[in-house]
């Protein structure tokens, strides 16, 4: 199926103008056009997604199933970590990656990602995995909380914002 980007009602009129400008070339995937990386990116972040909520359900058993949890919290972090590498490709998103801004995270994050995987399936502890777990969690925090608009503060005000639209929803809503 041949798709037109000549028409009104075309493939790249529906792709937000930011999105579509945070595809970068990259030489390690020449050949994908910039629909096929955004398909890839949101394919990836569905996945760490999915992931990540089938970890939850064994969030409450985490001292009894931690190595289920911990596999599948950490297969959701490498799909999202994935999306990334999709969407500016691999070679920028690494480059990024081990910018001098961003070696402490990536080492941090790295290490406790393999250290996580490492203790759960080789050495099987259950206390070292939850450990490792925990730190990963923060790393992938700390991950995400960097590309937030004004890091902490930006969070900040996005959180205000959207408690008090919610906070507004529901008391026009519910019966209180």
């Amino acid at each position: 199926a041949v798709v037109s980007t000549q028409s009104t009602g075309s493939y790249n009129s529906w792709i937000p103008n930011v999105w579509n400008n945070a595809v970068q070339e990259d030489p390690w995937l020449p050949a994908m056009s910039k629909q096929q990386r955004l398909m890839g990116f949101m394919a990836c972040l569905l996945g760490g997604w999915l992931c990540f909520g089938l970890s939850i359900i064994y969030l409450p058993f985490i001292l009894i199933k931690a190595r289920k949890y911990v596999l599948l919290f950490s297969l959701g972090s490498v799909f999202t970590l994935g999306s990334f590498s999709m969407l500016w490709g691999p070679w920028n998103h690494l480059m990024h990656l081990t910018k001098r801004a961003r070696l402490p995270f990536t080492v941090s994050y790295f290490s406790t990602l393999f250290l996580t995987i490492y203790t759960a399936m080789v050495m099987k502890s259950t206390l070292l995995t939850v450990f490792c777990a925990c730190g990963q969690f923060v790393a992938l925090l700390w991950y995400v909380f960097s590309y937030v608009p004004g890091g902490v503060t930006g969070l900040k005000f996005f959180t205000k914002l959207f408690s008090k639209a919610v906070m507004k929803k529901a008391q026009s809503t519910l019966p209180i």
